[in-house]
C-alpha cells in the first residue's frame, strides 16, 4: 500500500508522541530512583501527619459544633493519642511536642528540644515562606541502632487559639486547668509556633552519613 504524504506526517507524530512518552516514564522512574533514603522516609513521615492531621481537625470540628470548646478538651485528651497510636504502625512511631506543654507525657526529648528551639528562630526571623514548613530530620545511631528522626513544627492557627491562646473563656480556662494542672500551652498568638509533630522510626540498615537539616 502507497503512503500518502498526510499518512507519513501522522506516522512521524504517532513515533514523536511515543518517544515523548517513553522518555517520560524513564525521567519519571529515574526521579523516583534518584531519591535518598532520607527523602523517602521524609515523604512517609509527612503523609502520616496529614492522616493524623485530617482525622484530628475533623473530630474537633465535629466536638464544637456539638458542644463548644468544652468538648474539644476531651477530644485532645482521649482522641488525639488514639488517633497518633493509628498512625504508630510499621515502625514508625507519632507524637507531638512543644517547648510549651500541655500535656507533660509530651514533653520534649534533648533532639526535640534543640529543633524545637531552632524552629523558634527560624519562625522570628521572619525569612520563612509561609506556604513553606520548617521542619528537620536525622539519623541518629542510638544503642547500636539507626533511627530516623523527622519533625515538623506545628503553626498555630485560628482554631488553635481559643483553647491555647490568650483570651480563654474563663469556664474553659478552668476547665484545662483541672484537667492539666501543670499547663503550658498558653498565650500563643496566630502564628506562632504551637509545637511540632515528631516522628521516629528504627532502620535495619546503618545510614551512611548523619545529616540534620532545617529546611528554609
Amino acid at each position: 500500500m502507497r503512503l500518502t504524504h498526510k499518512h507519513t506526517q501522522s506516522l512521524i507524530k504517532a513515533s514523536q508522541m511515543a518517544g515523548l512518552i517513553m522518555l517520560m516514564s524513564v525521567s519519571t522512574v529515574g526521579q523516583a530512583e534518584s531519591l535518598t533514603e532520607q527523602q523517602v522516609l521524609e515523604q512517609q513521615a509527612n503523609q502520616r501527619i496529614a492522616e493524623f492531621s485530617q482525622a484530628l481537625k475533623g473530630h474537633l470540628k465535629t466536638a464544637i459544633k456539638q458542644g463548644g470548646l468544652t468538648n474539644a478538651v476531651s477530644v485532645c485528651q482521649a482522641v488525639a493519642p488514639a488517633i497518633a497510636a493509628e498512625n504508630s504502625k510499621e515502625g514508625w512511631t507519632l507524637t507531638r511536642t512543644s517547648l510549651r506543654v500541655r500535656n507533660p507525657a509530651n514533653t520534649p526529648d534533648a533532639w526535640e528540644l534543640t529543633q524545637l528551639q531552632q524552629f523558634e528562630r527560624v519562625n522570628a526571623s521572619g525569612q520563612q515562606a509561609a506556604d513553606k514548613p520548617i521542619v528537620a530530620s536525622e539519623f541518629i545511631v542510638k544503642d547500636g541502632k539507626t533511627q530516623f528522626r523527622y519533625m515538623k513544627a506545628i503553626p498555630a492557627q485560628q482554631l488553635c487559639l481559643g483553647c491555647h491562646g490568650s483570651n480563654i473563656n474563663p469556664e474553659l480556662s478552668t476547665l484545662i486547668n483541672k484537667t492539666y494542672p501543670n499547663d503550658k500551652a498558653v498565650n500563643f498568638a496566630l502564628g506562632d509556633i504551637r509545637g511540632a509533630f515528631s516522628l521516629q522510626k528504627v532502620i535495619n540498615n546503618q545510614a551512611a552519613s548523619v545529616t540534620a537539616t532545617t529546611k528554609p
